[in-house]
């Protein structure tokens, strides 16, 4: 093709040309010029034949894009999983620590218990020894007076 400025150009160098630009422009984020771009009809095979492969480059960068976006709502929700097993985690371990005190507790208060009957009995025998030992020796006092 020729071009007005004098140059002479070949139908190589603008399809090197359009190859580059479709690169550079792959490189960065789309933006809907960019699609009104690779979207438009071309009526060179050659330029239908590149089209496809931008086309299928493109599909192939959506799926993994929403591929991506996928992934990382599954880590944002099982980041949210994790606080909430940690939330109950927490909860658990006071709970254990509460049931623990209330189990020293409990056991203290049988031991107590336990003791003070123990008492109660050594009481109550050492009373009822006394008791016979005094009225044996109240027994003796009068039968020998």
């Amino acid at each position: 093709m020729a071009m007005r400025s004098g140059r002479n150009l070949s139908s190589g160098d603008l399809q090197h040309a359009d190859d580059a630009e479709k690169e550079t422009l792959l490189d960065h984020d789309s933006e809907p010029e960019e699609d009104m771009l690779f979207s438009r009809t071309s009526s060179a095979d050659g330029q239908l034949h590149i089209d496809g492969k931008i086309s299928s480059v493109r599909i192939q960068i959506k799926e993994v894009t929403d591929v991506m976006r996928d992934n990382v709502q599954r880590v944002m929700e099982r980041g949210e999983r994790l606080e909430d097993l940690q939330v109950a985690s927490d909860r658990l371990t006071s709970a254990g620590n509460e049931f623990r005190e209330a189990a020293r507790k409990a056991q203290r208060r049988a031991w107590m218990q336990n003791m003070c009957g123990r008492i109660i009995i050594i009481a109550i025998t050492i009373t009822a020894i006394l008791c016979i030992i005094v009225l044996d020796v109240l027994a003796l006092y009068l039968v020998l007076r």
